[in-house]
């Protein structure tokens, strides 16, 4: 029985050393098949701020991609954590709405961005009459983003304590001091780092 067992265990490590090459030889061709056939083209104008129909530059869509990420940004990242705060911090425990909010962030979590696409497409662009325009963008992927901030927000204030660091603090009543007391104490236990998860799948959403 347990030369059996060296031998499967032999077998699951050939087999995982097997995997682990053949994955890592396709990442390698690919790579070097893009650097390759993709090098040779790359050319000062296809990075001019001027797009033509010669030029084909990339610059135009990689500035409105990162403005159009920066302002998804200022608008979902205070709203989620802010929401977060008053679930925490501030929402009766047990309360239906808390309940309802909780379950909308999580099915709104787990749509499809194609689905927020659309969404954005006839409410933003069609019905709001904004167009094919930076904010309409932005707007459709603060809405995707929301859920995936005020989650990754919400599970941190529940693992930093915030109630009994108050209470051992002695934090005052006031809601504003209250509330930077927290912000303070996000960054301290580290929130920034764990708020870039969400950010990142945003922007895979993003590119897809």
């Amino acid at each position: 029985m347990c030369a059996r067992s060296r031998i499967f265990e032999k077998l699951m490590a050939v087999f995982t050393w097997a995997a682990a090459i053949l994955t890592l030889g396709t990442l390698a061709f690919l790579v070097g098949f893009i650097l390759i056939k993709g090098i040779p083209h790359l050319k000062p104008s296809l990075f001019s701020f001027t797009y033509n129909s010669v030029n084909v530059s990339l610059m135009p869509a990689m500035v409105s991609t990162v403005m159009m990420t920066l302002l998804s940004l200022l608008i979902a990242a205070p709203l989620g954590i802010f929401s977060a705060i008053f679930l925490v911090e501030y929402a009766k425990r047990g309360s239906k709405v808390v309940r309802m909010i909780r379950m909308t962030t999580e099915t709104l979590a787990g749509i499809p961005s194609i689905v927020y696409g659309l969404f954005g497409l006839l409410f933003f662009v069609t019905f709001l009459g904004w167009g094919f325009s930076l904010l309409a963008g932005a707007f459709t992927l603060a809405i995707m983003i929301l859920p995936l901030i005020m989650r990754s927000s919400e599970r941190l204030l529940r693992l930093c304590r915030i109630p009994i660091e108050r209470e051992r603090l002695g934090w005052g009543p006031a809601n504003c001091v209250r509330f930077f007391e927290l912000f303070c104490l996000l960054q301290h236990r580290g929130y920034w780092q764990e708020l870039s998860s969400p950010l990142g799948e945003s922007w895979v959403k993003l590119r897809r």
